[in-house]
């Protein structure tokens, strides 16, 4: 199948404006929960649009090398990419200290704190090949057993 402008163009810039708008959503904690799934997977489908944009277009930002303009807009985004992430190092997003504090609370405590019932949750972890025994915390539930965060949050809070 060759690539053509006529499909690509169209989809890069209507992914373009979706990420765009859902990115600005999530910047002002608007519909939160529906807008980070959108960003996120359109932001990978974004990536493979501008992929197949670059090649349909190669010739022509050959002659933004030649010209000297895309090294110092690489240079923009970099400088400006490492500014954020320092930033967001020195002051990081409250739910992400909640987080971090939490599940590295004594697990008594992170269970009392979230609402959860310690036997509940220790049985369905246990349903799930996932063993509460030697924990103290619950990142020693996904440390201990090799699993993933995500996988025992969503256990436990189901």
């Amino acid at each position: 199948m060759k690539l053509n402008r006529n499909y690509i163009t169209p989809f890069i810039s209507l992914v373009f404006l979706v990420v765009g708008i859902s990115g600005f959503l999530m910047l002002f904690h608007l519909f939160d929960g529906y807008t980070e799934v959108v960003h996120e997977i359109l932001g990978l489908f974004f990536i493979i649009c501008a992929i197949f944009h670059i090649i349909l277009n190669w010739k022509a930002l050959i002659i933004y090398f030649k010209k000297g303009v895309f090294f110092p807009a690489l240079l923009g985004v970099l400088v400006l990419s490492v500014i954020l992430i320092i930033s967001e190092r020195m002051s990081p997003p409250i739910d992400l200290i909640i987080f971090n504090k939490m599940v590295k609370a004594p697990i008594n405590d992170a269970f009392r704190a979230l609402d959860v019932n310690y036997e509940k949750a220790s049985e369905k972890l246990k349903e799930n090949g996932l063993s509460i025994e030697e924990a103290t915390t619950i990142e020693d539930i996904w440390i201990n057993n090799d699993s993933n965060p995500e996988k025992v949050i969503d256990l436990i809070m189901e």
